[in-house]
């Protein structure tokens, strides 16, 4: 049993827990929504807009997730009781997907996992068609910055949108000619039909294990270099 959001700041974590559990979580919740501490919380409608961060108009090698701040709606917290693993995880979670800037599935800002195996017309697969548009990426990268990158193999993508796609590959390349593969990341924009090109937003090699992104995340996320690879992105196809 899940317990019932507050707001879509909720995590998926209540079916963890047993029947009373859930009870007491969602119980001590509404207690605790009438105290005067429950106001300093804010409203559900100002912690909205930490839920969806709302993206910018495109720019190229500009990433729109730069800027904002990490947080998570006290009342969340309230939710778990006293279960401070579950929140833990819950919370580790919710900033790991954070710091991924779009590249890791999260849910709760409508970014899923892309079935590269699944069908699509005029490709061989889904993933064909991503191998394409990162291409597009990979083009203005070459052009902006004179070098003579590669794609060799897309890894993994995770999307969001509805009229427009905003897509997030993570996909392998060289850097120059028989040169060693390179786990490189791209940005790029779909919209429904065939009136607009794709737009290139960024291409770039993915942040380092020790750097900001990876912080915390444990081997959860591939890693080419040290053996760690990805087989979690056949689970959600787009829509």
């Amino acid at each position: 049993m899940t317990p019932t959001p507050i707001i879509e700041l909720t995590a998926d974590r209540g079916s963890m827990m047993s029947s009373s559990v859930t009870e007491e979580v969602i119980s001590k919740v509404d207690e605790d929504s009438s105290s005067d501490s429950d106001m300093d919380d804010g409203s559900d409608s100002e912690w909205a807009g930490y839920n969806v961060l709302a993206e910018t108009e495109p720019e190229w090698d500009v990433d729109s997730f730069d800027g904002h701040e990490f947080k998570i709606n006290p009342r969340v917290r309230k939710m778990y009781g006293r279960h401070q693993q579950h929140y833990d995880e819950y919370y580790n979670d919710r900033l790991e997907a954070f710091k991924s800037k779009g590249f890791l599935p999260d849910t709760l800002n409508g970014i899923d996992d892309v079935d590269l195996d699944g069908k699509m017309d005029g490709y061989n697969s889904t993933r064909d068609f991503m191998a394409e548009l990162a291409n597009v990426c990979v083009k203005k990268h070459n052009e902006t910055k004179g070098t003579t990158l590669e794609l060799v193999n897309v890894a993994r993508v995770t999307a969001r949108g509805a009229a427009t796609w905003r897509l997030y590959i993570t996909f392998m390349a060289r850097e120059f000619s028989d040169g060693p593969l390179v786990e490189y990341q791209a940005k790029v924009i779909v919209f429904l039909g065939d009136e607009e090109r794709p737009v290139p937003v960024l291409c770039r090699p993915s942040p380092k294990p020790g750097t900001e992104i990876y912080i915390n995340l444990k081997g959860f996320i591939p890693d080419y270099a040290n053996g760690i690879y990805n087989f979690g992105s056949l689970e959600a196809p787009i829509g």
